[in-house]
């Protein structure tokens, strides 16, 4: 487990790096005033990098060991929340943003974090109107649509 923690902190540090010079030839500076468009992408893969290195400073110097997961229960926590993660991408592309982001929602917040029912009904419904309303009504961007949703009411 510690090779593959070495290499992601090295794909990290370069993955930080593209984003850092990317943002620097689109103009990183302070200009006129105001930041140019590369500049919070640029300090964003600056911060992101130095986090990279942290982490592999920390693997190189750690005990040989050490292992990532103690019990088979922190790699079960792990496949579930990747699960639910793969299944609202799914969900997403099928039925659009808004109700995936329901039923994401209340999946994640009763079967993973085992909250009572009034919170899991009241966030599955608050959060994604809430995001609707803020993103569509008032930002005017629109959030991605289904390939079987309806058609849009409103």
């Amino acid at each position: 487990m510690r090779r593959g923690q070495i290499l992601m902190a090295l794909g990290i540090i370069a993955f930080a790096a593209s984003v850092s010079v990317q943002a620097y030839q689109v103009g990183s500076r302070w200009v006129e005033g105001q930041a140019g468009p590369g500049f919070f992408p640029f300090w964003l893969g600056v911060l992101l990098g130095l986090c990279g290195a942290i982490i592999l400073v920390r693997e190189v110097r750690a005990p040989n060991g050490k292992t990532f997961f103690h019990d088979r229960t922190g790699l079960m926590s792990v496949g579930k929340v990747a699960a639910t993660a793969a299944g609202m991408l799914l969900l997403t592309y099928l039925i659009g943003f808004r109700t995936a982001s329901i039923i994401y929602l209340f999946v994640y917040l009763r079967f993973i974090g085992k909250h009572r029912w009034p919170a899991v009904i009241a966030m599955s419904l608050l959060i994604p109107i809430t995001g609707f309303y803020i993103f569509e009504r008032v930002l005017q961007v629109g959030l991605p649509r289904g390939i079987f949703e309806l058609p849009y009411i409103g």
